[in-house]
């Protein structure tokens, strides 16, 4: 049977993220692009595995995309 992380775990990924998008950002300004798309892989791949191991999760993600078109066509 899979383990959940400790908290600790947790909150050493989470400042270790922080952190990166700092370091992300600062840089960004240093080479005066502040427009620059950075994507997190690491972040899509922990998404896509997340989405893989809760398919309820997967379920709710894609009915928000769904349903985010129709709200935009409300609000316009």
């Amino acid at each position: 049977m899979a383990t959940l992380p400790t908290a600790a775990q947790i909150s050493a990924d989470l400042l270790s993220r922080n952190e990166r998008a700092d370091d992300i950002e600062r840089l960004k300004l240093m080479v005066d692009l502040p427009d620059l798309r950075y994507v997190d892989i690491s972040a899509q791949v922990e998404l896509i595995q997340a989405l893989e191991r809760w398919p309820l999760l997967a379920h709710l993600q894609a009915y928000r995309s769904a349903a985010l078109p129709a709200l935009v066509d409300d609000i316009a």
